[in-house]
C-alpha cells in the first residue's frame, strides 16, 4: 500500500534540534566537498581561466539561489522529512515523487562515494605512497590499493557512527567542521593574496579556448554539480527548531560562502605558479603530467606561500570538506529513506527509527553500500559521480514546477515567476548535458551514459514492483512520468552513441597517427618533419570534421525522436482525455441510475403499502353481501383505477430495469399457441361489450413448441392488444395473428400481427411512438387512459429477444402492428413437463396454520381477513425477530408456511430467514414467502438468496397469493 503521510502533524519520532547555524553548516559543508579543493586546476582554470570561472561561479550561485528561493517557498508549506521527494509527491503526485527520490538516491549517494574517496586520492598527492599498501588491482586505469580502501571505509564509518551516536552530536560536530573548512579556506586566501602581491597580477583572465562569454557560460552551466547539497537541508525540514520562514537567508549565507569558497580557491591556484611557469595557463596545460604536491595548484600554491602551515591549515580545511560532505549527505539520505520507508516506497523497516529518533538503519545501509564502492576505484566511481549532475538537474526541475503549480494555485505571482525561471534555467541545463554538440564540455564519459540507462530502467522495475503490491492506487496514475523517464533513456542512449562512436574513432585516428610517424621514421623522416606534421594535422582535422558530423547527426535523430515521442505523447494524451471524459461520464451515468433506482425503489415501497390497503379493503368490500349497487359501482371504479395506478408503477419500475440494463429474459420451453389463445381470448369479454369485432387466428403455426420467455411474451401482446382495444372505437374490429414463417432449422421465425380499425395516428406520431412518455396530443387520446409507456417497453423486450418490430398506419383509418420473433424449436414432452409441474391442485386450506411477519397494522389486517376466509389459521409476528423466536418455539410442523415482510424494525426480513434457516430441526425447511412492496429483481433475488422460496409483490393479488402458498404447501 503506498500512502503519502500528511505534512501537517509531526507525529513519526522525528524531533527538532537543528538550528540556524547548523542547517547552514548542513547546507554549505554538503554543498563543498573535496571538489572545491581540486576542480580549479583541472576544470574551472583550463576552461575560463580565474576571473571567467569567478565570475561563471558567482552566476551560478545566484540561479542556485533562484532554485533555492523555489525550495524555501515549498518548505513553508511541506516543512517534512523528504525535501524535493515530498513536494513532488504532494503537488504533482506519488509518480512524480518516486522518480524525483530516485534521482536523489543515486545523486547523494554518489557524493557520498566521492568524498569517502577522494581522502585516499588527496592524501596520495600530498603524502605520496602512505596508503599503497596490501593486495591491489586496476580497474579502468586506476589502481586500486587495500591500504586506500580501509582508509574510505574508515572515514564512512566514522561519519556514520557520528551520525547514529546523536542528532546534537552530529550537528555540533558538522558545524565545527564547516566553519573549519572556510576559515582554512579564507586564511589560505588572504595570505596567498598578501604574499603574492595582491591579484591583479594574474594574467591571463581567461583561458585560450573560446571567447569569454562561452567561457563563463561553461562554467555556469557546471552549477548544478558545483553547489549540489545545498538543497540537503530540505530533508531535515521537519527537524528545524525554527520557523521555516528563516530559511531563505540561510540558504543566501550557505550559497555565498559557498561560490566564496571556490572563488578563493581558484583565485589561489592561479597566483601561485611554480618556477618554470610564465603563467597559470603554461602551468595547468602540464598539470596531468606533474605528480605529488605540484599536482594540486590550491595545495601547492598554500605550501609554496605559508610553507608547512599552510599545508596544514588547507590540510585540515579539505578534510573537513570530505567530513562535513559525508555527514549532510548521509543526513539528507537517511531522511530520503526514512521518508520513502514511511510512505511504502521502501521496506518500513529501513527507515524505522531507534530510541533517539535517528533513523539509524538507513545510516547504516548507506555506509555499508558505501563501504563496496571503493574497491571498484576511482575511475569507476568518477563516472557515477558525473551522472549526479543530470540527476540534480531534474531534482531542481522538479522543485521549481513544483512551485508554479503551488503558486498559481495560491495566487502567489512571485513564486509563480520564480519557479517558470527556475524550471526554465535547469531545463537548458539539462539540454546541454543530454545533448552535448551545444556544450561540449559538458560531455560525460561514456560509461556515465551507460550507468544513468541503467539506473532509469532499474528505477522502471522498482516502480512496476510497488505498483504491484499498491493497493490503494496512488502510483501508476501519470504517465507523464514514464514519458519522462522514457525520453531521459532516449536522450541519454543517443548521447552515450555518440560519445561511444566519437571516443573510437578518436582512438583509431591517434592508432594511424602513430603508424604514420612509425613508419615515417624508418623511412628517414623525423617525427617532426613538415610532411610527417601535416599529415598528421590533415588526420586530426578529418577527425575533428568526422566527431563534429556525429555529434550533428545524433544531435537531429535525437531531436527528431524526441519530436516524434513527444507528439505521440500529445495524441496519447488527448485519447486519454477522452476516455477519462468517457470514464467521467459513465460515472455519472452509473451515480444516476443508483439514483434514480433508489428512488424508485423507495417510491414503489412506499406507493405499494398504502395501494396494498386500497386494493386490499375494495375486494373484501365487494365480497361482501348486501352492499348497495351504487357502492358497489363506486368500489368497481376504486378497483379499476388501483389496478390502473399499479399498472403505472409497474410500467415505470419496467422501464427502468430496461434502461439499466437489468432486465434479463427467462426463457423455457412453452406452448405459443397457448400463450397466444390465454392472452388474446382475456380481452373476449372487454371486446363483446365496447363492442368490437375481435378475431384471433394461430392457423398458420405447425411449429408450436418452442424456448421463449413466456412472461415477456405475454406482455408484448397484452400490450398490443390492449392499444388496439382502446384506440379503436365501438363498431371497429381488432384482429390478431400468428404465423409461422418458412425457416430452416432447429429456430423457427414467428409473426404476430396486431390490427385495429381505430383512430390510426399521424405520421409524425408514428416515429416517435416507441419513445417512452410519448402520446398523441389530440381530443380523442386525451380522453384515454395511458401512460405513453406501452410501446416503449414493447419494443425493448422485442429487442432483447432480438426481434423486429414495425407500425403501419392512418389516421382515421387505424393500425398494424407487427412483431417478428425467432425462436428455437422444444419437444412436446418438456413442455408438458414444465405445465405439469406449474399446474396448481384445489387444496383445502382448512385448519392450516400460517406465520405472517409484518408491522404494518393494515397490511396484517387484509391478509388476515383474506386468508382466514380461505380457511387459514394466521399467527402474527410484528418483526423478524419475533417471527423468528415463534418458530423456534414452536412443535414440529406447527407452522405450514411464513409469510414475510422485508422491511421490518428489529430483525428485517432477510436476517429473519437466515436466523431460521440456520436453526437446528425440521422448522429450518418450512417453506417462507416474501410479501413485500419491494418488487425489483434485485430483491426477488436477495429473497431467494436469504433462503426464501417465493417472492409476491405488494398489493398482493389474492389468487396469485394462494397459488403460491399452494405450490410451496404441496411441494413441503
Amino acid at each position: 500500500m503506498i500512502r503519502i503521510q500528511s505534512t501537517n502533524q509531526n507525529n513519526n519520532g522525528l524531533t527538532k534540534y537543528l538550528s540556524p547555524v547548523a542547517v547552514w553548516a548542513l547546507a554549505f559543508g554538503s554543498a563543498v566537498g573535496w571538489g572545491a579543493f581540486v576542480m580549479p586546476g583541472t576544470t574551472f582554470l583550463p576552461i575560463a581561466g580565474p576571473w571567467g570561472s569567478v565570475i561563471g561561479l558567482l552566476i551560478g550561485a545566484v540561479i542556485m539561489l533562484i532554485i533555492g528561493l523555489s525550495y524555501r517557498f515549498l518548505m513553508e508549506r511541506y516543512p517534512d522529512a523528504g525535501g524535493s521527494y515530498i513536494f513532488a509527491a504532494k503537488v504533482l503526485g506519488s509518480d512524480h515523487g518516486f522518480l524525483c527520490a530516485w534521482m536523489l538516491l543515486l545523486t547523494y549517494a554518489a557524493i557520498i562515494w566521492a568524498n569517502s574517496t577522494a581522502l585516499s586520492l588527496i592524501v596520495r598527492f600530498l603524502f605520496g605512497d602512505i596508503f599503497c599498501f596490501g593486495f591491489s588491482y586496476q580497474i579502468a586505469g586506476y589502481t586500486v590499493y587495500m591500504g586506500e580502501v580501509l582508509l574510505s571505509v574508515a572515514i564512512l564509518a566514522a561519519a556514520c557512527l557520528v551520525c547514529v551516536a546523536g542528532k546534537r552530536l552530529a550537528a555540533w560536530v558538522q558545524t565545527i567542521g564547516a566553519v573549519l573548512l572556510f576559515a582554512g579556506i579564507a586564511v589560505c586566501f588572504v595570505t596567498i593574496a598578501i604574499r603574492r602581491g595582491g591579484l591583479g597580477g594574474i594574467t591571463p583572465a581567461f583561458s585560450s579556448q573560446g571567447d569569454p562569454f562561452s567561457q563563463i557560460l561553461t562554467i555556469v552551466i557546471l552549477a548544478p554539480w558545483a553547489f549540489i547539497g545545498f538543497e540537503s537541508v530540505s530533508h531535515s525540514a521537519e527537524e528545524f527548531r525554527f520557523n521555516p520562514k528563516k530559511i531563505l537567508l540561510i540558504l543566501i549565507a550557505a550559497l555565498a560562502t559557498g561560490a566564496l569558497a571556490y572563488t578563493m580557491l581558484t583565485l589561489c591556484a592561479a597566483v601561485a605558479v611554480p618556477d618554470g611557469f610564465r603563467s597559470w595557463s603554461d602551468y595547468i596545460r602540464v598539470l596531468s603530467d606533474i605528480d605529488g604536491i605540484r599536482g594540486l595548484p590550491t595545495f601547492y600554491a598554500a605550501q609554496s606561500t605559508m610553507g608547512t602551515t599552510g599545508l596544514i591549515i588547507l590540510g585540515v580545511a579539505s578534510f573537513c570538506g570530505i567530513f562535513t560532505g559525508l555527514i549532510g549527505n548521509m543526513i539528507a539520505l537517511s531522511r530520503l529513506i526514512f521518508r520513502m520507508s514511511a510512505d511504502d516506497m521502501l521496506p518500513k523497516k529501513v527507515g524505522q527509527l531507534n530510541k533517539k529518533g535517528i533513523p539509524s538503519r538507513a545510516l547504516w545501509c548507506v555506509a555499508i553500500i558505501s563501504m563496496i564502492i571503493p574497491f571498484f576505484g576511482r575511475t569507476a566511481i568518477g563516472w557515477i559521480v558525473d551522472v549526479t549532475t543530470i540527476g540534480a538537474t531534474i531534482v531542481y526541475i522538479y522543485v521549481s514546477i513544483c512551485a508554479v503549480v503551488v503558486g498559481k494555485r495560491e495566487k502567489k505571482f512571485s513564486a509563480l515567476l520564480i519557479g517558470v525561471i527556475g524550471a526554465l534555467i535547469t531545463m537548458i541545463f539539462a539540454v546541454s548535458y543530454l545533448l552535448p554538440h551545444i556544450r561540449s564540455q559538458s560531455e560525460l564519459a561514456a560509461e556515465s551514459y551507460m550507468i544513468l540507462i541503467l539506473w532509469s530502467l532499474i528505477g522502471m522495475i522498482v516502480f512496476r514492483a510497488l505498483m504491484q503490491r499498491d493497493k490503494t492506487r496512488l502510483i501508476g496514475k501519470s504517465t507523464v512520468v514514464w514519458i519522462i523517464l522514457f525520453c531521459l533513456i532516449l536522450l541519454v542512449s543517443v548521447s552515450w552513441v555518440n560519445r561511444t562512436t566519437v571516443d573510437h574513432a578518436k582512438e583509431v585516428t591517434q592508432e594511424v597517427q602513430e603508424v604514420h610517424t612509425d613508419l615515417a621514421g624508418q623511412a628517414g623522416l623525423e617525427a617532426h618533419h613538415d610532411s610527417v606534421t601535416q599529415t598528421n594535422r590533415f588526420l586530426g582535422d578529418r577527425f575533428n570534421e568526422f566527431a563534429e558530423t556525429v555529434r550533428k547527426n545524433v544531435l537531429i535523430l535525437g531531436g527528431l525522436l524526441l519530436g516524434s515521442l513527444l507528439l505521440i505523447f500529445s495524441i496519447f494524451s488527448i485519447i486519454k482525455k477522452r476516455e477519462q471524459l468517457i470514464e467521467a461520464e459513465r460515472l455519472l451515468a452509473e451515480e444516476n441510475s443508483r439514483a434514480k433506482s433508489t428512488f424508485l425503489s423507495n417510491m414503489s415501497h412506499d406507493i405499494r403499502t398504502p395501494m396494498n390497503a386500497i386494493t386490499g379493503y375494495t375486494a373484501l368490500a365487494l365480497k361482501e353481501d348486501g352492499v348497495p349497487e351504487s357502492t358497489r359501482a363506486y368500489l368497481e371504479k376504486i378497483d379499476t383505477s388501483g389496478k390502473q395506478l399499479l399498472s403505472l408503477i409497474n410500467d415505470i419500475l419496467d422501464m427502468s430495469h430496461i434502461e439499466s440494463g437489468k432486465m434479463e429474459l427467462d426463457p423455457a420451453p412453452a406452448d405459443l399457441i397457448e400463450i397466444f389463445d390465454e392472452t388474446c381470448h382475456i380481452f373476449d369479454l372487454q371486446m363483446q361489450a365496447k363492442p368490437l369485432t375481435y378475431t384471433v387466428d394461430h392457423s398458420g403455426v405447425k411449429d408450436r413448441y418452442v424456448i421463449c420467455d413466456k412472461n415477456r411474451l405475454n406482455r408484448i401482446l397484452l400490450n398490443l392488444i390492449s392499444n388496439a382495444y382502446k384506440y379503436t372505437p365501438s363498431g371497429g374490429s381488432v384482429s390478431a395473428k400468428l404465423t409461422e414463417l418458412k425457416t430452416a432449422g432447429q429456430e423457427k421465425t414467428y409473426e404476430i400481427s396486431v390490427s385495429d380499425t381505430g383512430i390510426g395516428m399521424s405520421k409524425e406520431f408514428a416515429e416517435r411512438i416507441f419513445d417512452s412518455f410519448e402520446r398523441e396530443r389530440s381530443r380523442t387520446v386525451d380522453a384515454i387512459q395511458g401512460t405513453g409507456l406501452g410501446m416503449a417497453i414493447t419494443k425493448k423486450f422485442v429487442e432483447m429477444m432480438n426481434g423486429t418490430i414495425l407500425i403501419e398506419t392512418e389516421q382515421g383509418k387505424g393500425s398494424t402492428f407487427t412483431v417478428r420473433l425467432s425462436f428455437p424449436l422444444a419437444k412436446e414432452d418438456e413442455v408438458h413437463t414444465a405445465s405439469d409441474q406449474s399446474e396448481n391442485e384445489k387444496i383445502d386450506f382448512s385448519g392450516v396454520r400460517i406465520l405472517l411477519a409484518d408491522d404494518n397494522p393494515i397490511n396484517i389486517e387484509i391478509a388476515s381477513m383474506i386468508l382466514t376466509q380461505e380457511g387459514f389459521t394466521v399467527d402474527v409476528a410484528e418483526n423478524g425477530q419475533i417471527a423468528a423466536e415463534m418458530v423456534e418455539q414452536s412443535e414440529k410442523g406447527y407452522y405450514s408456511a411464513i409469510l414475510m415482510d422485508i422491511q421490518m424494525p428489529v430483525m428485517n426480513g432477510y436476517d429473519a430467514t437466515r436466523r431460521i434457516r440456520a436453526s437446528a430441526g425440521e422448522n429450518a425447511s418450512i417453506p417462507i414467502i416474501a410479501i413485500t412492496a419491494n418488487t425489483f429483481e434485485t430483491d426477488r433475488q436477495e429473497a431467494f438468496e436469504a433462503g426464501m422460496n417465493a417472492h409476491v409483490a405488494k398489493p398482493f393479488n389474492p389468487d396469485e397469493l394462494l397459488k403460491t402458498l399452494a405450490e410451496c404447501i404441496r411441494a413441503k
